[in-house]
């Protein structure tokens, strides 16, 4: 497809993906490797499970004394008796994919913090002595641990687990918005908080998640006038949309040299996942385009003509019946094609939205361009 990448897996991730997806291993920064933890496949408890099926298909026809037959009965209520005990050991033994992924994000070795509340912690002090470096490093684990929780709560299926976890990963997107304040890159300051506030839209009757959120309110509000960038800047701007595990997917936008009014987008779209051996991979996507914005808003129809050259969208298009429902189809199906639309609906923010098929659009498994995006310096 013409501006849209692809790529073959290297590792499947959770859920399949698609043909024509890419599949990539992914981790964050801070780690500073991560390894693999193979596992057994077979323990105490397979080895009683297939005995107890050999004797099934293999039973005797050989008549036991009453000696033989009390010894079998003594053995057999011993081995009833073990199991439990060794289906739990088998359990204790087989890691959470949580767990895993948090082993692996402390198998670095330069590690500066090995829990969520720790890392929190020395950040907020590094960020008040001016360590604004160590700062980074330190809630950008905060971070990643955090997430790990979340995981970790989505798998013991525990609500107050689940809220406290999500409290814990707005918390870190707040800190992390703190750092950029200090260096001074304000827009960058409100990607993070607004990205934390709506955590809170997603979750309304969560209080601690509230709390959370009302801590980025606040701070948003006191720097929500401040150096703020109208529009596009002349040299371009990079927008991005937080998705999890540390993931951001990324969109360009830069004028385009001798076309006045022209634009060209180019978006790194990513699906983050985890394996059950707790290595992080993601599913990605790209689009490349030329664009114009009509009253602020461009829109991208993707095809299969072309090659690998950037798109060309810079003609208006107002009709979007050829990419919205079918009347010949079911109402939750869409038209076998896909068009990105990109709107400059606020100061500092893009909203995408995909018309037709996401599954058109020629990216990975779960893949989309779809969300908020608000403009970041890269500071």
């Amino acid at each position: 497809m013409p501006g849209v990448a692809s790529e073959s897996c290297e590792r499947p991730p959770v859920s399949p993906p698609c043909k024509g997806s890419r599949n990539r291993p992914f981790s964050v920064s801070i780690t500073a490797s991560i390894r693999g933890n193979p596992r057994q496949t077979c323990g105490a408890y397979g080895y009683l499970k297939c005995v107890f099926e050999t004797r099934r298909r293999h039973r005797p026809l050989l008549l036991m004394n009453v000696k033989t037959a009390a010894a079998a009965v003594v053995v057999s209520a011993a081995i009833a008796a073990l199991m439990p005990a060794l289906v739990a050991a088998q359990t204790e033994a087989a890691d959470s994919r949580a767990e895993l992924y948090r082993r692996n994000l402390l198998a670095g070795k330069d590690v500066p913090c090995r829990t969520n509340a720790s890392c929190a912690a020395l950040g907020v002090a590094a960020l008040e002595a001016g360590r604004l470096k160590d700062a980074q490093t330190l809630v950008a684990m905060e971070a990643a641990l955090a997430e790990a929780t979340a995981m970790q709560a989505g798998e013991e299926n525990s609500p107050k687990a689940t809220s406290s976890a999500r409290a814990r990963v707005a918390m870190a997107l707040v800190h992390q918005g703190d750092v950029q304040v200090r260096l001074g890159a304000l827009p960058d300051a409100r990607a993070y908080y607004r990205t934390a506030v709506s955590r809170g839209g997603d979750y309304p009757n969560d209080a601690l998640l509230g709390r959370a959120v009302a801590a980025a309110r606040q701070r948003l509000e006191a720097i929500a006038d401040k150096a703020v960038v109208a529009g596009l800047p002349p040299n371009g701007a990079r927008f991005a949309s937080y998705m999890f595990f540390g993931a951001w997917n990324s969109i360009e936008v830069k004028p385009v040299k001798g076309r006045h009014g022209v634009y060209r987008i180019d978006g790194d779209f990513v699906y983050p996942t985890v394996g059950p051996d707790g290595q992080p991979s993601a599913n990605m996507g790209s689009l490349s385009a030329y664009v114009r914005f009509y009253d602020g808003v461009a829109r991208v129809p993707v095809s299969d003509d072309g090659g690998s050259a950037p798109l060309d969208a810079t003609a208006r298009i107002t009709n979007l019946t050829p990419y919205d429902k079918h009347e010949d189809k079911h109402a939750d199906k869409h038209a076998d094609k896909c068009l990105i639309e990109f709107k400059l609906s606020a100061p500092e923010t893009l909203d995408v939205a995909t018309h037709g098929s996401p599954a058109e659009c020629g990216f990975g498994f779960n893949v989309s361009a779809d969300g908020r995006y608000y403009l970041m310096t890269g500071s």
